[in-house]
């Protein structure tokens, strides 16, 4: 597995998919330069905008000037006042406690280790992100059971919870937003399990869901669920938010403050550099003020229209939900690299994705939209992506299945791409 991930990871670097560096020596929003050639970016994770926005910007460049570009010191000894302030806002955001980590994969390596203990049971989302796969390994490597189940498989849960006997709590492990596909989690009916098994607990990573939906951007999981009492969230500063860090948020402050004091690389390993915390207390402010509101609404209003005109040019996306993630599976890698390379050709910048990132012979690209991406954009790239697609399948018309799940606004067109 190892020698044809290295084999995928190094071709697609040599063909200019993945691990490049921009050629920008000033960062436009909307378009990137690679090649020598300006690409519009339909690649970035920073849906709101905030990554450019003068607030934030003059956040990280105050606290520079306050405390310098590091502060080098393990929080568990001393830390700037910006770790207070920011821990403040998050908890005001969330109506929760907080605990901060340096990165959204810190995060996970600081909780679980201390909220599933000796005797429980983990199940796993398989799409869960690789952030939380990974962490638990560390999980296993103390002789905790962990069991893959389907994506957003809840009877294989059900299954589960019926045939342990153990004394033990079990743990669901899931996204609230997934990254590859842009399928959400069922929150509500999640919520439904954590009533009727009392012994359940949900961990979810919704680190693509947070600031563009919810009560002050806390994210897509609590938009669709409220809170529980056993239902941890985990997010990421360094997408929507504009910033980068990772907090974890929990109703119970006991087992909050339980984490933050013995999470291992919350002791042991280095602090957020104060630049990010002023950029991200400055972000927080503006969750916090009454401007979020119309720039999420305008944002969901982008993602509708990508929907709607998916399908009117009947471009055979893996998932239509209200997302800012999409996904195109063509099938092989050869056939990825086509799309990809054609879209490049065409002036737009895609994620190529193949093994591991996807399971085998689901190689496609993905896309993202954000606020610097105009409507105009989105409508010259869908119909860049819909023409290379047909070049690399070798056909004239696609064939898609319009779902019952679909909101009606996105059926209202045919479901052939005409020639």
């Amino acid at each position: 597995m190892m020698r044809l991930f290295q084999h995928h990871a190094s071709r697609a670097r040599d063909l200019g998919i993945s691990r490049q560096i921009i050629e920008d020596q000033e960062l436009h929003a909307d378009s990137i330069i690679l090649g020598g050639r300006r690409l519009a970016n339909f690649g970035l994770c920073s849906y709101l905008g905030l990554d450019n926005d003068r607030r934030l910007k003059d956040g990280a460049h105050r606290a520079i000037e306050r405390f310098g570009t590091s502060y080098s010191s393990s929080i568990a000894y001393t830390a700037v006042p910006l770790y207070r302030e920011l821990t403040e806002r998050m908890a005001v955001i969330f109506d929760a406690s907080v605990v901060l980590a340096p990165s959204t994969t810190l995060a996970h390596f600081s909780a679980l280790p201390v909220l599933v203990r000796p005797g429980d049971a983990v199940l796993i989302d398989g799409a869960a992100h690789a952030s939380v796969q990974t962490a638990t390994q560390l999980l296993q490597a103390v002789g905790l059971h962990v069991q893959p189940i389907g994506h957003n498989d809840l009877d294989a849960v059900e299954e589960a919870m019926a045939s342990w006997d153990g004394t033990g709590r079990t743990w669901l492990l899931i996204d609230g937003l997934y990254s590859m596909h842009g399928d959400m989690a069922p929150a509500s009916a999640l919520i439904d399990l954590l009533d009727r098994y009392p012994d359940l607990h949900i961990y979810c990573d919704d680190a693509h869901g947070f600031g563009w939906d919810g009560e002050h951007g806390r994210g897509a999981f609590l938009a669709r669920s409220g809170w529980h009492d056993r239902l941890v969230i985990v997010v990421g500063l360094a997408k929507s938010f504009g910033a980068t860090g990772g907090v974890v948020a929990m109703r119970n402050p006991e087992l909050a403050d339980l984490v933050q004091l013995v999470g291992p690389p919350l002791t042991f390993g280095g602090p957020i550099p104060p630049a990010t915390l002023g950029a991200a207390v400055a972000s927080a402010d503006f969750h916090l003020s009454d401007e979020l509101g119309p720039r999420q609404a305008e944002f969901k209003g982008r993602i509708d229209l990508v929907n709607r005109l998916a399908v009117e040019m009947a471009i055979p996306l893996a998932d239509l939900s209200p997302t800012p993630i999409w996904y195109l599976d063509v099938g092989d890698y050869e056939s990825m690299t086509r799309v990809f390379l054609g879209m490049r050709e065409s002036g737009f910048f895609l994620n190529g994705s193949a093994f591991p990132v996807v399971p085998h012979g689901h190689a496609g690209v993905r896309f993202t939209i954000t606020m610097h991406n105009s409507p105009r954009q989105i409508e010259d790239m869908l119909t860049a992506l819909r023409e290379r697609t047909l070049e690399v399948i070798g056909k004239t018309e696609i064939e898609i299945d319009l779902t019952a799940e679909l909101p009606a606004a996105y059926k209202q067109s045919t479901s052939r791409l005409p020639d």
